[in-house]
C-alpha cells in the first residue's frame, strides 16, 4: 500500500469519526427523554370513577420553562420555553371504566425560528379500570393501560442541519414512536374532604432499536404521591410529587420529577385548576405554570 493510499484511508477514517460526532443521530445516551415526554406522564390521577354516562372535556394554557437544557451545547438553544394547550376528553361508559383521549398538545416553542416550532404532537389513549372498590381499611385500586401514538419527529430533529449542537433537539412532545403505559393507582379517603393517592407503573418510551435519526428505549417507572384537601364547597387544593424514573442505566437524562401545587375552583359545570410546578431533577422542566379548565357533562344515563 502506497503512502498516498494510507493518507487517503486515514482521512476517510477521520471524516467518518467527525461525521459520527456531528451528525443528527440521537441515541439512548443523547436523547432528552425527560424534557421530551416527562410532563405527559407526571400528572397524578386517582382511583375513583364517575357515574355511567358522564364525560369531561379539559383544556387550558400551560407554560414550561427551562433555563439550561441538558446536553445542549449551543448557548442560543439552552434556554427553552414551551407554551401548550391540552385538548383532552374523559368518558365514563360505565361505573368502573374511564376512557381518556388526549387529542394532542398544541404548542409553540421558543426560541422560535419558523413554523416547525409550532404544532401538535403525540395523541394519547388511556383506559382506567377499577380493580378494587374502596373499603374501610382497603384503598381504591385502579389499573390504567395507555398508548401514545407515534408522531412525526419535529423539524429540529429530522433535518440534517440540526442536532444538539445547533438546537435543543425538541419541538413539542413525543419520542416519534408508539409508547405504552401500565399504571396502578391507589386512593384512600381519610375523611369526606381529605384524600391520599399514590401510583406506580411502567412506561416503555422510545424504540428498543437504535435509528439513524430517532431514539432508543427508556423503560420509565412512573411514580407519585398526592394529598387532596377540599376546604369549602367551591375551593380545594392538591399537593403532589410525581414523575418518572428511568430503569435502564444505559439511558441518560430520564428522571423527570416535579413538585406540584394545584388550587382548584369547583362548580357543578366546571373545575378550574391553577397549576404551579418546580422541577426536582436536572431532566425536569425547571418551572411550570398555567391553568386547566375541565368542563363536566352528563348524557342523562342513570
Amino acid at each position: 500500500m502506497t503512502v498516498n493510499k494510507i493518507l487517503i484511508l486515514l482521512l476517510l477514517c477521520v471524516n467518518i469519526l467527525v461525521a459520527q460526532d456531528t451528525s443528527n443521530t440521537i441515541l439512548k445516551s443523547t436523547f432528552n427523554f425527560g424534557h421530551q415526554s416527562g410532563y405527559m406522564y407526571s400528572r397524578m390521577g386517582d382511583a375513583y370513577f364517575k357515574e355511567r354516562g358522564a364525560w369531561d372535556f379539559q383544556t387550558g394554557f400551560v407554560v414550561f420553562y427551562t433555563s439550561e437544557m441538558p446536553m445542549v451545547r449551543n448557548d442560543y438553544w439552552k434556554e427553552r420555553l414551551m407554551l401548550t394547550i391540552p385538548l383532552t376528553f374523559f368518558v365514563y361508559p360505565c361505573d368502573i371504566i374511564e376512557l381518556e383521549l388526549n387529542l394532542t398538545d398544541l404548542f409553540v416553542e421558543f426560541p422560535y425560528e419558523n413554523r416547525h416550532n409550532t404544532g401538535g404532537k403525540t395523541p394519547r389513549f388511556k383506559t382506567k379500570i377499577r380493580i378494587c372498590k374502596e373499603k374501610t381499611i382497603i384503598p381504591a385500586v385502579a389499573l390504567t393501560l395507555g398508548v401514545s401514538l407515534s408522531s412525526a419527529k419535529p423539524f429540529t430533529i429530522w433535518d440534517n442541519d440540526h442536532n444538539y449542537d445547533e438546537s435543543n433537539g425538541l419541538a413539542g412532545a413525543g419520542t416519534g414512536v408508539a409508547d405504552y403505559l401500565i399504571l396502578f393507582t391507589f386512593s384512600k379517603k381519610i375523611d369526606s374532604t381529605f384524600i391520599v393517592s399514590s401510583r406506580i407503573g411502567l412506561a416503555p418510551l422510545g424504540s428498543p432499536v437504535e435509528y439513524t435519526r430517532g431514539s432508543g428505549q427508556a423503560d420509565e417507572i412512573p411514580y407519585g404521591v398526592s394529598i387532596y384537601k377540599k376546604w369549602t364547597k367551591y375551593l380545594a387544593c392538591q399537593g403532589e410529587v410525581s414523575g418518572m424514573y428511568n430503569g435502564l442505566s444505559s439511558t441518560q437524562l430520564a428522571h423527570y420529577s416535579v413538585a406540584r401545587l394545584q388550587i382548584m375552583g369547583l362548580t357543578d359545570r366546571a373545575t378550574y385548576s391553577l397549576n404551579m410546578e418546580h422541577g426536582l431533577t436536572e431532566e425536569s422542566d425547571e418551572w411550570v405554570g398555567g391553568i386547566y379548565c375541565t368542563f363536566h357533562f352528563k348524557t342523562g344515563h342513570k
